[in-house]
C-alpha cells in the first residue's frame, strides 16, 4: 500500500513538472516574441510621431493651431505673393482705357492685394508666440476671413460692369453680389470660427451663384478661363477643411488661391481689360459669318 502511495506522489511530482516546463516555455516564447516585434512596433510609432511633427490635433469649433513647420509654409505661399499682386494690379490700372476698364481694374487689383497682404500678416502674428492667442491674432483672422468675400465679389465685378447680357441686368446682379458679400463679413464677425461648415457654404453660395448671370452674357471668350479657375477654388475648399487631417492643408489650400487668382487674373487681362480697338476687331472676328 505505502509503495502504492509512492508511485502516485512520484506520478504527481512529474506531471507539475511537466506542467511547469511548458509553461516556460510559453512564456520564453511570447517573450520572444515580443521582442522580435517590438522593433517593427517602434519603428511605426517612430513613423508615426515624425509624421504627426508635422500636424497637429484637428480643432472642433475653434481655430485650428498649426504647427512651427506649417505657420512657416502658411506665411511664405502667400507672403511671396505680394509684391507680384501689386505688380499685377499696376500692369491693370495701366492698361485701362475707358472709365468702366479703370474702375474695374482698380477693385480687382486691390482685392488681390488685400487677399495676399492681410492672409500674410494673420498667419505672421499666429507664427509669433506672443500674439499667437491676443486680440489683434483673432481680429486678424476675422478681417483675413471678410476679405475673402471681397475677393469673391470683386473677381466677379469686372465680368459684370464690362460684359453685356442677354435678359439678367448686370447692375442689378452686381448690387445683389455686394449684399452678399457684405452680409457674409458680417456672419464672419458675429460668429467666427463657431459654425465653420455654414462658413464654407457662405463662400461657396457666394462663389457660385453669380456664375449664372456669366452664362447669360452676349460673349464667351474668357469664359472657360472663367470656369477653370472656379473649378480649381472649390477643389481646393477640400485642403483648406483638412486642417488637422492633411499636413500642411492650408498651405496646399493657398497653393489653389494662388492658381484659381492667376487663371482668373490671365482672363481679366486677355479679354476684358483691353484696348477698345483689340476689343471692336474680337467682337467683328466672332460676328463675322463662316467663308464656305
Amino acid at each position: 500500500m505505502i509503495l502504492i502511495i509512492d508511485y502516485i506522489g512520484i506520478a504527481l511530482e512529474f506531471f507539475v513538472f511537466q506542467n511547469m516546463h511548458i509553461q516556460k516555455r510559453a512564456v520564453g516564447t511570447s517573450v520572444c516574441n515580443g521582442f522580435l516585434q517590438e522593433p517593427s512596433i517602434l519603428s511605426e510609432q517612430k513613423k508615426h510621431k515624425c509624421w504627426r511633427r508635422f500636424m497637429n490635433e484637428r480643432a472642433i469649433n475653434r481655430a485650428y493651431i498649426p504647427t512651427p513647420h506649417e505657420h512657416v509654409a502658411n506665411c511664405l505661399t502667400h507672403g511671396c505673393l505680394i509684391v507680384p499682386s501689386f505688380i499685377a494690379a499696376q500692369r491693370l490700372i495701366s492698361r485701362a482705357k475707358t472709365p468702366e476698364q479703370y474702375w474695374s481694374s482698380i477693385i480687382y487689383g486691390n482685392a488681390l492685394i488685400l487677399l495676399f497682404s492681410f492672409s500674410t500678416v494673420f498667419h505672421c502674428s499666429c507664427f509669433h508666440p506672443t500674439y499667437r492667442d491676443s486680440q489683434l491674432r483673432h481680429l486678424l483672422h476675422r478681417i483675413d476671413r471678410a476679405v475673402i468675400y471681397i475677393f469673391i465679389s470683386s473677381s466677379y465685378t469686372p465680368w459684370l460692369l464690362l460684359r453685356s447680357t442677354q435678359t439678367i441686368s448686370t447692375t442689378t446682379t452686381i448690387t445683389i453680389v455686394w449684399i452678399m458679400a457684405l452680409l457674409g463679413i458680417t456672419f464672419q464677425i458675429l460668429f467666427h470660427e463657431r459654425y465653420k461648415l455654414l462658413e464654407t457654404c457662405c463662400y461657396i453660395i457666394v462663389g457660385l451663384l453669380p456664375a449664372i448671370v456669366i452664362i447669360d452674357m452676349v460673349e464667351y471668350d474668357g469664359l472657360f478661363e472663367m470656369g477653370v479657375g472656379g473649378f480649381v477654388f472649390l477643389s481646393g475648399v477640400f485642403f483648406f477643411k483638412s486642417d488637422g487631417i492633411i499636413p500642411f492643408a492650408h498651405a496646399i489650400w493657398h497653393c489653389f488661391v494662388f492658381l484659381g487668382a492667376a487663371i482668373h487674373y490671365y482672363a481679366v487681362y486677355n479679354y476684358l481689360i483691353v484696348p477698345t480697338s483689340q476689343k471692336i476687331d474680337s467682337m467683328t472676328r466672332n460676328n463675322s459669318p463662316l467663308i464656305k
